[in-house]
């Protein structure tokens, strides 16, 4: 099997989604751990995830951008709030990732109020409550193990205004490990809107939580053995002009 082409390109929802329910299980004396109580819909992925990763269950909408270069311009609003979503997909039309610009959990806590979200989780929380999802569709996974790198924090220390097209920076969404297990990756950052460091910003700037997530399609065919781990997403970005966060 080849390697997927990934393109972007955009598309309807498709039929494996269903109603969001935030669930929790865990062990005596441990955090409760996020989980979807079914796939959402991919017109809805970012709704869900921004839901699960900041615990919260605030109205919000999803604007889904047809093209990279309106997602990079494209911003996450407190109005609303506003979530941004970009579809990625192989040369096949395949979703294989998504993107999403949130909003960070003590932006919403300073608009909507104390216990209306948080604290942020990280994007990997996601893509966990995914795949304990879509493993029960795969009788015979083609691998034993699947691992979530926990290394997905992108810091751009030498200028922090331009962490955004390191972030949206072309990266590979799957390997294997020596041992043979799936290993998924993934890149994010949070930018607090109260973090005293950013008081000067503007307020666009501030208050965003920004995740790429595996596609339950895209992690579903490579459990069954009909993908190729391996995929690269992400693209760069012209830095010559000031970029969007």
């Amino acid at each position: 099997m080849r390697r997927p082409v990934i393109s972007g390109l955009p598309a309807a929802a498709t039929g494996l989604g269903a109603t969001l329910l935030v669930a929790a299980c865990a062990t005596p004396g441990s955090a409760p751990a996020p989980a979807l109580g079914q796939l959402p819909a991919t017109a809805e992925f970012c709704l869900a995830a921004e839901r699960l990763v900041t615990r919260t269950d605030l109205p919000m909408k999803v604007e889904v951008q047809a093209s990279f270069d309106a997602f990079v311009k494209s911003k996450a609003v407190i109005e609303g709030p506003t979530l941004q979503q970009f579809e990625w997909r192989d040369d096949s039309g395949r979703l294989v990732a998504i993107s999403c610009k949130l909003k960070s959990a003590d932006h919403l806590v300073a608009t909507y109020g104390s216990g209306s979200a948080g604290p942020d989780g990280a994007c990997q929380d996601m893509n966990r409550a995914v795949h304990a999802l879509v493993s029960r569709q795969v009788a015979a996974p083609a691998y034993a193990r699947v691992v979530f790198d926990p290394k997905e924090v992108v810091v751009n220390e030498a200028q922090p205004g331009m962490t955004g097209p390191d972030w949206l920076a072309p990266f590979t969404l799957t390997s294997v490990d020596a041992d043979g297990a799936l290993r998924i990756h993934t890149k994010g950052f949070v930018v607090d809107f109260l973090d005293p460091a950013l008081a000067d910003a503007p307020a666009r700037f501030r208050g965003i939580h920004y995740c790429h997530f595996i596609a339950p399609e895209h992690l579903q065919d490579l459990l069954a053995g009909k993908a190729t781990p391996g995929a690269v997403v992400g693209r760069l970005v012209d830095t010559s002009t000031p970029p969007s966060r």
